[in-house]
């Protein structure tokens, strides 16, 4: 795992899209990460053409977003614009997913049962030990654990959850 400053705190990053791909270029598909928030009151960074997944992993999370105060609780997701102007007035770590606006088929949600799907990305990130089966290969995972399948076949892919994860799932256009 690569950690970096940003304003706020330290970001930890999990998983970048292409591989090769750098955060400080602003150039990728999709990044999986978690942050500190150390600073308060702390401005997140803007990125142009990118949205994003966030929420707290150890606290609650109270901000405002283009002038609208708004109150998260603990593991609670929630998403927006890469450009928007948020402040947050809380400490603690946090999840964080950005996805290309370019990104298709998204679904994201925190989960405690089995799915399945044939997306071509799924991601798992614990919000809770235990463990998680993919088709029929077992995992234990502790909090803050993420695996990230690529599945460029689009096979179907099961997976069970039986403890809280956050569970993402998406396709990206073909480039032509």
């Amino acid at each position: 795992m690569t950690a970096n400053q940003w304003s706020g705190g330290q970001t930890r990053e999990y998983s970048i899209h292409p591989k090769t791909a750098l955060y400080a270029d602003r150039k990728f598909a999709f990044r999986i990460s978690s942050a500190t928030i150390e600073t308060i009151p702390s401005e997140f960074t803007k990125f142009e053409g990118y949205h994003r997944y966030l929420a707290m992993l150890d606290g609650k999370l109270t901000l405002t977003i283009n002038g609208v105060d708004q109150h998260y609780e603990n593991h609670e997701l929630f998403t927006f614009k890469s450009t928007d102007t948020i402040t947050s007035y809380s400490k603690g770590t946090d999840f964080n997913l950005m996805l290309q606006d370019t990104i298709v088929d998204e679904v994201v949600a925190v989960r405690q049962e089995s799915f399945q799907t044939n997306q071509p990305f799924i991601m798992l990130f614990a919000l809770a030990a235990g463990e998680v089966v993919i088709n029929t290969q077992s995992f234990e995972m502790q909090p803050w654990d993420c695996i990230l399948i690529t599945n460029e076949e689009e096979q179907t892919v099961e997976v069970q959850v039986n403890q809280p994860t956050i569970v993402g799932y998406w396709s990206m256009p073909e480039i032509k």
